[in-house]
């Protein structure tokens, strides 16, 4: 029908797909409507087949016929899987990131296209639900997602302002089309949300799906800003390997050796090659009064941003530096790459400085 649309090349899938929403766009022939069920290569998102659809595909030059199952929603418009590829030869060049396929004149050729875009999905409410004054509750929410490990959540800023609630932007774990956030009502009077009510956006990368960087790291922060809290990645640096360093300026091999035995003896302090935790009995507390909670939104990020951002996120977590939380207070994080290549986790707690009561102890 002359339509332009984006597809994903994906040789792993036997079958393409098409979203219920792209198909209402075009032109196409009648629907065969079916019940089956698909399987990711996740082996845990499944996908509700509604039906397939033939569609003519023109690719450059080509004119391919195709038939695509229809469902209603995916992480790309169009999916096209193995059968178009083995239909029109297609091989994909990583090289020369481009996609050729069989031609009347030979080969066609079709650039990737690098402004790759994630899946946003609205999430709705699962239940009407009613929150009492200054209280917070959990409350169970759906959207058109199977399962996610981590996806991120952008509430809804007119449901926030017209009812009076406050939702701070999280990391979501989808399981079985639906997960669990915290809503807070920081008004004198009790506040009912309905079934059904959009919350908000959550957007997800899948794993598999190569990217490139759209645009340059776009924060409206100063990275080297003394407020702002930092997290490091681990390093795959070694006690021998730094104390090679230490001692590398000793000429004298004697003192060198004396040196280096003492370092020994304390060579679990100089071990950084995995996460270590200082051990206290001190609860930190930080003290903000009776202010309301502050949940600011997240900075922009590239969609290589987001993908470090999963990948460190379980690591932080198993080594204790983080943990799952259900708050109303939000701040947002920046990631900052390292000279060795390591991730650093910067976090804006301007805000919530601005709140915190300042402690009276005197000075040492």
């Amino acid at each position: 029908s002359g339509k332009r649309i984006r597809a994903l090349v994906d040789t792993g899938a036997t079958h393409s797909f098409i979203t219920q929403g792209t198909l209402g766009k075009l032109r196409h022939s009648p629907i065969h409507s079916s019940k089956s069920t698909a399987h990711l290569a996740d082996q845990n998102t499944s996908l509700k087949i509604l039906g397939e659809v033939k569609l003519n595909i023109r690719v450059n030059d080509v004119t391919t016929p195709i038939t695509a199952l229809v469902v209603k929603s995916l992480n790309a418009d169009f999916i096209l899987g193995g059968n178009w590829c083995h239909d029109t030869g297609a091989r994909i060049e990583y090289d020369k990131q481009q996609v050729s396929i069989r031609s009347y004149y030979g080969r066609s050729y079709i650039p990737y296209d690098k402004q790759i875009d994630t899946l946003a999905l609205d999430l709705k409410l699962l239940n009407s639900v009613s929150i009492p004054p200054r209280e917070s509750i959990v409350v169970q929410a759906k959207l058109d997602l199977s399962s996610a490990q981590f996806a991120y959540f952008y509430p809804d800023i007119d449901l926030q302002q017209s009812k009076c609630i406050s939702m701070p932007s999280a990391l979501l774990k989808i399981d079985k089309y639906s997960t669990f956030l915290e809503i807070y009502n920081p008004t004198e009077f009790s506040r009912t949300l309905y079934k059904n009510a959009t919350l908000g956006q959550v957007t997800y990368t899948p794993p598999n799906v190569a990217n490139f960087d759209a645009f340059e790291n776009s924060a409206s922060l100063n990275r080297t800003s003394p407020s702002v809290n930092s997290i490091i990645t681990s390093s795959t640096s070694t006690p021998g390997v730094t104390f090679d360093k230490l001692t590398d300026h000793l000429n004298d091999p004697s003192q060198k050796q004396q040196i280096r035995q003492i370092l020994n003896n304390h060579a679990q302090i100089f071990d950084i090659s995995k996460i270590t935790q200082a051990r206290t009995n001190i609860r930190h507390t930080i003290n903000t009064g009776d202010s309301l909670p502050i949940s600011s939104c997240s900075y922009p990020k590239t969609i290589q941003q987001r993908r470090e951002m999963q990948e460190e996120i379980p690591k932080m977590m198993q080594n204790g530096q983080i943990r799952p939380s259900n708050s109303p207070w939000s701040s947002p994080v920046i990631i900052h790459k390292k000279k060795d290549g390591g991730i650093r986790f910067l976090v804006d707690y301007r805000k919530l400085n601005c709140v915190t009561k300042k402690d009276s102890f005197p000075q040492p």
